[in-house]
Protein backbone atom coordinates (compact mmCIF):
# COMPACT_ATOMS: atom_id res chain seq x y z
CA UNK A 1 0.00 0.00 0.00
CA UNK A 2 1.21 3.25 -1.10
CA UNK A 3 1.58 6.56 1.51
CA UNK A 4 -0.70 7.99 0.18
CA UNK A 5 -3.57 5.26 0.28
CA UNK A 6 -2.02 4.47 3.98
CA UNK A 7 -2.46 7.84 5.24
CA UNK A 8 -6.44 7.60 3.40
CA UNK A 9 -7.20 4.61 5.29
CA UNK A 10 -5.67 5.64 8.71
CA UNK A 11 -8.38 9.02 8.36
CA UNK A 12 -11.32 6.20 7.12
CA UNK A 13 -10.81 4.03 9.94
CA UNK A 14 -10.00 7.62 12.10
CA UNK A 15 -13.46 8.54 11.15
CA UNK A 16 -15.17 5.13 11.33
CA UNK A 17 -13.89 5.19 15.79
CA UNK A 18 -15.62 8.85 15.98
CA UNK A 19 -18.68 8.03 14.19
CA UNK A 20 -18.88 4.62 16.12
CA UNK A 21 -18.67 6.89 19.31
CA UNK A 22 -21.27 9.28 18.78
CA UNK A 23 -24.15 6.31 17.67
CA UNK A 24 -22.69 4.27 21.18
CA UNK A 25 -23.69 8.05 23.53
CA UNK A 26 -27.31 8.22 22.03
CA UNK A 27 -29.93 6.68 24.03
CA UNK A 28 -31.70 4.26 22.82
CA UNK A 29 -28.87 2.25 20.74
CA UNK A 30 -27.53 -0.51 22.24
CA UNK A 31 -24.87 -3.20 21.49
CA UNK A 32 -27.54 -5.32 18.83
CA UNK A 33 -29.09 -2.12 17.15
CA UNK A 34 -25.14 -0.92 16.47
CA UNK A 35 -24.14 -4.31 15.35
CA UNK A 36 -27.09 -4.57 12.82
CA UNK A 37 -25.89 -1.17 11.29
CA UNK A 38 -22.58 -2.54 11.20
CA UNK A 39 -23.18 -4.93 9.26
CA UNK A 40 -25.49 -3.57 6.92
CA UNK A 41 -24.18 0.03 6.11
CA UNK A 42 -20.79 0.42 4.01
CA UNK A 43 -19.60 3.46 6.28
CA UNK A 44 -20.99 4.69 9.56
CA UNK A 45 -19.97 7.75 8.92
CA UNK A 46 -21.91 8.28 6.18
CA UNK A 47 -24.58 7.41 7.46
CA UNK A 48 -24.40 10.07 10.37
CA UNK A 49 -23.90 12.79 7.57
CA UNK A 50 -25.77 11.79 5.08
CA UNK A 51 -28.97 10.59 6.34
CA UNK A 52 -32.25 12.95 6.97
CA UNK A 53 -33.87 12.71 10.46
CA UNK A 54 -36.49 10.45 9.49
CA UNK A 55 -33.73 7.73 8.13
CA UNK A 56 -31.83 7.97 11.33
CA UNK A 57 -34.29 7.65 13.57
CA UNK A 58 -36.00 4.51 11.47
CA UNK A 59 -33.20 2.98 11.64
CA UNK A 60 -31.93 3.55 14.90
CA UNK A 61 -35.57 2.71 15.63
CA UNK A 62 -35.23 6.13 18.25
CA UNK A 63 -37.20 8.89 18.42
CA UNK A 64 -35.89 12.26 18.03
CA UNK A 65 -36.99 16.08 18.81
CA UNK A 66 -40.13 16.75 16.14
CA UNK A 67 -37.83 19.69 15.28
CA UNK A 68 -34.91 17.50 13.89
CA UNK A 69 -37.51 16.22 11.44
CA UNK A 70 -39.11 19.88 10.84
CA UNK A 71 -36.52 22.31 10.82
CA UNK A 72 -32.85 21.58 8.51
CA UNK A 73 -30.88 23.63 10.46
CA UNK A 74 -31.80 22.20 13.42
CA UNK A 75 -30.74 18.46 11.94
CA UNK A 76 -27.75 19.88 11.00
CA UNK A 77 -26.68 21.07 14.36
CA UNK A 78 -27.62 17.68 15.47
CA UNK A 79 -25.09 16.03 13.74
CA UNK A 80 -22.45 18.67 14.20
CA UNK A 81 -23.16 18.00 18.22
CA UNK A 82 -23.27 13.80 17.32
CA UNK A 83 -19.79 13.87 15.87
CA UNK A 84 -18.60 16.41 18.41
CA UNK A 85 -19.96 14.07 21.43
CA UNK A 86 -18.11 11.09 18.91
CA UNK A 87 -14.54 13.03 19.31
CA UNK A 88 -15.13 13.41 23.11
CA UNK A 89 -15.94 9.86 23.74
CA UNK A 90 -12.96 8.54 21.79
CA UNK A 91 -10.43 10.79 23.61
CA UNK A 92 -11.57 9.64 26.52
CA UNK A 93 -11.00 6.13 25.34
CA UNK A 94 -7.26 7.22 24.15
CA UNK A 95 -6.61 9.01 27.11
CA UNK A 96 -7.43 5.56 29.08
CA UNK A 97 -4.68 4.12 26.28
CA UNK A 98 -8.12 2.02 25.09
CA UNK A 99 -8.23 1.31 21.02
CA UNK A 100 -11.26 0.35 19.01
CA UNK A 101 -10.24 -2.13 16.32
CA UNK A 102 -12.95 -3.27 13.74
CA UNK A 103 -12.96 -7.00 12.15
CA UNK A 104 -11.88 -5.31 8.53
CA UNK A 105 -8.65 -3.38 10.26
CA UNK A 106 -5.31 -4.92 9.33
CA UNK A 107 -5.09 -4.65 13.07
CA UNK A 108 -8.03 -7.13 14.38
CA UNK A 109 -6.60 -10.53 15.27
CA UNK A 110 -6.62 -13.14 13.20
CA UNK A 111 -7.67 -15.75 15.23
CA UNK A 112 -10.92 -13.69 15.67
CA UNK A 113 -11.54 -12.88 12.15
CA UNK A 114 -11.46 -16.68 11.55
CA UNK A 115 -14.31 -17.55 13.71
CA UNK A 116 -17.62 -17.93 12.49
CA UNK A 117 -19.59 -15.03 14.04
CA UNK A 118 -16.33 -12.86 15.07
CA UNK A 119 -17.28 -9.51 17.25
CA UNK A 120 -17.11 -7.14 14.42
CA UNK A 121 -14.88 -4.34 16.85
CA UNK A 122 -13.06 -4.62 19.89
CA UNK A 123 -12.22 -2.22 22.87
CA UNK A 124 -8.67 -2.83 23.92
CA UNK A 125 -6.92 -1.54 26.87
CA UNK A 126 -3.15 -2.28 26.47
CA UNK A 127 -1.11 -4.67 24.50
CA UNK A 128 -2.74 -5.34 21.20
CA UNK A 129 -0.13 -7.04 19.92
CA UNK A 130 -0.93 -9.79 22.94
CA UNK A 131 -3.92 -10.98 20.68
CA UNK A 132 -2.11 -12.08 18.02
CA UNK A 133 0.80 -14.19 20.32
CA UNK A 134 0.78 -17.65 20.99
CA UNK A 135 -1.43 -18.20 23.89
CA UNK A 136 -3.08 -20.36 26.47
CA UNK A 137 -6.62 -20.27 27.86
CA UNK A 138 -6.89 -20.79 31.57
CA UNK A 139 -10.62 -21.04 33.01
CA UNK A 140 -12.71 -22.67 35.50
CA UNK A 141 -14.97 -22.36 38.35
CA UNK A 142 -15.86 -18.97 40.27
CA UNK A 143 -16.26 -21.44 43.43
CA UNK A 144 -12.63 -23.12 43.00
CA UNK A 145 -11.41 -25.43 45.23
CA UNK A 146 -7.79 -25.66 46.67
CA UNK A 147 -6.70 -28.55 43.76
CA UNK A 148 -8.28 -25.87 41.50
CA UNK A 149 -5.54 -22.66 42.50
CA UNK A 150 -2.91 -25.56 43.11
CA UNK A 151 -3.54 -26.18 39.31
CA UNK A 152 -3.47 -23.17 38.30
CA UNK A 153 0.27 -22.34 40.08
CA UNK A 154 1.29 -25.56 38.29
CA UNK A 155 0.43 -24.79 35.14
CA UNK A 156 2.24 -21.52 35.70
CA UNK A 157 5.44 -22.52 36.90
CA UNK A 158 5.47 -24.54 33.15
CA UNK A 159 4.05 -21.57 31.37
CA UNK A 160 7.35 -19.42 32.81
CA UNK A 161 9.51 -18.12 30.04
CA UNK A 162 8.01 -20.04 27.46
CA UNK A 163 6.82 -16.83 25.39
CA UNK A 164 3.43 -17.77 25.66
CA UNK A 165 0.52 -15.21 26.67
CA UNK A 166 -2.37 -16.36 28.90
CA UNK A 167 -6.26 -15.77 28.11
CA UNK A 168 -8.68 -15.72 30.78
CA UNK A 169 -11.58 -13.62 32.19
CA UNK A 170 -10.74 -11.75 35.12
CA UNK A 171 -13.80 -13.64 37.04
CA UNK A 172 -13.70 -14.59 40.56
CA UNK A 173 -12.42 -18.26 41.01
CA UNK A 174 -9.98 -19.50 38.72
CA UNK A 175 -9.78 -16.88 36.41
CA UNK A 176 -8.44 -14.18 38.57
CA UNK A 177 -6.03 -17.02 39.95
CA UNK A 178 -5.00 -17.15 36.39
CA UNK A 179 -4.20 -13.24 36.34
CA UNK A 180 -2.63 -13.63 39.59
CA UNK A 181 -0.51 -16.01 39.07
CA UNK A 182 0.42 -14.64 35.40
CA UNK A 183 1.72 -11.50 37.16
CA UNK A 184 3.98 -13.36 39.73
CA UNK A 185 5.69 -15.36 36.79
CA UNK A 186 5.96 -12.66 34.84
CA UNK A 187 3.70 -13.57 31.59
CA UNK A 188 1.54 -11.32 29.43
CA UNK A 189 -2.17 -11.72 30.39
CA UNK A 190 -5.07 -10.75 28.54
CA UNK A 191 -8.34 -10.45 30.64
CA UNK A 192 -11.48 -10.81 28.87
CA UNK A 193 -14.63 -8.54 29.48
CA UNK A 194 -18.27 -9.92 29.63
CA UNK A 195 -19.05 -5.82 29.81
CA UNK A 196 -18.00 -2.61 28.73
CA UNK A 197 -14.15 -1.77 28.88
CA UNK A 198 -14.82 1.05 31.57
CA UNK A 199 -17.10 -1.13 33.69
CA UNK A 200 -15.07 -2.69 36.75
CA UNK A 201 -16.40 -6.11 37.42
CA UNK A 202 -16.86 -8.21 39.35
CA UNK A 203 -16.32 -5.45 42.29
CA UNK A 204 -12.82 -5.34 43.76
CA UNK A 205 -11.23 -6.52 40.46
CA UNK A 206 -10.14 -2.53 39.43
CA UNK A 207 -6.47 -3.39 41.08
CA UNK A 208 -6.15 -6.16 39.14
CA UNK A 209 -6.67 -5.18 36.05
CA UNK A 210 -4.46 -1.99 36.61
CA UNK A 211 -1.54 -4.52 37.68
CA UNK A 212 -2.26 -6.68 34.42
CA UNK A 213 -1.99 -3.30 32.19
CA UNK A 214 1.01 -2.21 34.16
CA UNK A 215 2.83 -5.46 33.28
CA UNK A 216 2.16 -5.24 29.62
CA UNK A 217 -1.27 -6.99 29.45
CA UNK A 218 -4.43 -6.45 28.05
CA UNK A 219 -8.10 -6.09 28.67
CA UNK A 220 -10.62 -6.61 25.56
CA UNK A 221 -13.78 -6.65 25.48
CA UNK A 222 -16.66 -6.02 22.46
CA UNK A 223 -19.27 -4.38 24.72
CA UNK A 224 -20.02 -1.09 24.35
CA UNK A 225 -18.91 1.60 26.84
CA UNK A 226 -21.49 1.79 30.26
CA UNK A 227 -22.91 -2.27 28.74
CA UNK A 228 -24.03 -3.95 32.30
CA UNK A 229 -23.42 -7.50 32.67
CA UNK A 230 -25.81 -10.16 31.56
CA UNK A 231 -25.86 -13.85 31.27
CA UNK A 232 -25.71 -14.10 27.27
CA UNK A 233 -23.17 -11.59 27.54
CA UNK A 234 -20.64 -14.23 29.49
CA UNK A 235 -21.50 -17.40 26.74
CA UNK A 236 -20.49 -15.14 24.34
CA UNK A 237 -17.70 -13.51 26.08
CA UNK A 238 -16.18 -17.06 26.18
CA UNK A 239 -16.06 -17.52 22.36
CA UNK A 240 -13.30 -14.60 22.62
CA UNK A 241 -11.55 -16.24 24.98
CA UNK A 242 -11.51 -19.54 22.79
CA UNK A 243 -10.85 -18.07 19.86
CA UNK A 244 -7.58 -16.07 21.06
CA UNK A 245 -6.50 -19.25 22.45
CA UNK A 246 -3.92 -21.89 20.64
CA UNK A 247 -4.70 -24.15 23.37
CA UNK A 248 -7.11 -24.04 26.24
CA UNK A 249 -6.87 -25.91 29.75
CA UNK A 250 -10.06 -25.91 31.68
CA UNK A 251 -8.84 -25.80 35.33
CA UNK A 252 -11.40 -27.11 37.30
CA UNK A 253 -15.14 -27.17 35.92
CA UNK A 254 -18.25 -29.11 34.93
CA UNK A 255 -19.95 -30.30 32.27
CA UNK A 256 -22.92 -28.27 33.35
CA UNK A 257 -21.44 -24.70 33.63
CA UNK A 258 -19.90 -21.38 32.36
CA UNK A 259 -16.54 -23.12 31.71
CA UNK A 260 -18.33 -25.68 29.22
CA UNK A 261 -19.36 -22.99 27.02
CA UNK A 262 -15.61 -21.95 26.60
CA UNK A 263 -14.45 -25.93 25.81
CA UNK A 264 -17.38 -26.25 23.26
CA UNK A 265 -16.40 -22.96 21.86
CA UNK A 266 -12.62 -24.26 21.64
CA UNK A 267 -13.96 -27.84 20.26
CA UNK A 268 -16.10 -25.97 17.50
CA UNK A 269 -12.88 -23.53 16.29
CA UNK A 270 -10.80 -26.93 16.52
CA UNK A 271 -8.24 -25.48 19.69
CA UNK A 272 -6.20 -27.86 21.52
CA UNK A 273 -7.77 -28.59 24.44
CA UNK A 274 -6.10 -29.80 27.48
CA UNK A 275 -6.77 -31.04 30.76
CA UNK A 276 -5.04 -31.77 33.95
CA UNK A 277 -6.31 -34.48 36.24
CA UNK A 278 -4.73 -34.90 40.38
CA UNK A 279 -4.00 -38.69 41.01
CA UNK A 280 -6.88 -39.10 43.07
CA UNK A 281 -9.72 -37.98 40.00
CA UNK A 282 -12.37 -40.02 38.43
CA UNK A 283 -10.95 -41.54 35.27
CA UNK A 284 -14.85 -41.93 34.51
CA UNK A 285 -15.94 -38.39 34.88
CA UNK A 286 -17.75 -36.62 32.41
CA UNK A 287 -15.48 -33.68 31.90
CA UNK A 288 -12.43 -36.16 31.68
CA UNK A 289 -14.73 -38.22 29.40
CA UNK A 290 -15.50 -35.08 27.44
CA UNK A 291 -11.85 -34.27 26.67
CA UNK A 292 -10.77 -37.85 25.92
CA UNK A 293 -13.13 -38.08 23.05
CA UNK A 294 -12.22 -35.22 21.00
CA UNK A 295 -9.14 -35.46 18.27
CA UNK A 296 -7.52 -32.35 19.71
CA UNK A 297 -8.02 -33.18 23.46
CA UNK A 298 -5.09 -33.97 25.77
CA UNK A 299 -5.07 -35.73 29.59
CA UNK A 300 -2.16 -35.49 31.48
CA UNK A 301 -1.80 -36.95 35.22
CA UNK A 302 -0.27 -34.37 37.17
CA UNK A 303 2.39 -33.90 38.85
CA UNK A 304 3.89 -36.90 37.61
CA UNK A 305 3.62 -36.18 33.81
CA UNK A 306 5.05 -32.67 34.26
CA UNK A 307 7.77 -33.37 31.50
CA UNK A 308 4.66 -34.29 29.13
CA UNK A 309 2.72 -31.17 29.94
CA UNK A 310 6.00 -29.07 29.55
CA UNK A 311 6.59 -30.53 25.68
CA UNK A 312 2.94 -30.22 25.12
CA UNK A 313 3.45 -26.33 25.91
CA UNK A 314 6.81 -26.09 24.09
CA UNK A 315 4.99 -27.02 20.77
CA UNK A 316 2.26 -24.70 21.15
CA UNK A 317 5.21 -22.19 20.87
CA UNK A 318 6.79 -23.86 17.71
CA UNK A 319 3.76 -24.99 15.65
CA UNK A 320 1.67 -21.59 16.12
CA UNK A 321 3.63 -18.40 14.70
CA UNK A 322 2.29 -15.58 15.66
CA UNK A 323 0.87 -12.89 12.95
CA UNK A 324 3.42 -9.96 12.31
CA UNK A 325 1.83 -6.95 13.72
CA UNK A 326 2.96 -3.50 12.87
CA UNK A 327 0.34 -2.25 15.80
CA UNK A 328 1.86 0.31 17.92
CA UNK A 329 0.24 1.60 21.74
CA UNK A 330 -2.02 4.70 22.15
CA UNK A 331 -0.34 7.94 22.39
CA UNK A 332 -3.28 10.22 23.62
CA UNK A 333 -0.72 13.17 22.26
CA UNK A 334 -0.90 11.87 18.82
CA UNK A 335 -4.09 11.29 17.93
CA UNK A 336 -5.89 13.61 16.15
CA UNK A 337 -9.35 14.38 15.67
CA UNK A 338 -10.98 16.21 13.60
CA UNK A 339 -14.72 17.86 13.66
CA UNK A 340 -15.46 17.83 10.28
CA UNK A 341 -18.63 15.61 9.00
Amino acid sequence: MSENNKTKDIEYWQSERVAFCALQSLHGVGFKTLHKLVRNVDSLKAFIKNSSADEFAKTLRIKLEPTLHEVEHSWKAFQQQLWADGISLLKKLAKDKVQVVFSQESLFPEKLRAIDKPPLWLFVQGSLENLNKASVALVGSRQCSQDGYWLSKYIHSILHKKNLVTVSGLAEGIDQSVHYESLRFGIPTVAVLGTGIDSNFPKGSEILRADILANGGTVVTEYLVGQSYSASNFVQRNRIQAALSDCLIPLEWKIKSGTAHTVNFAKDYGRLIAMLCLPDSDENNPERKFIESYQKGMVFQVPHQTADVEEYILSLVDENKPPKTSSEPVNPKKEQFKLDL
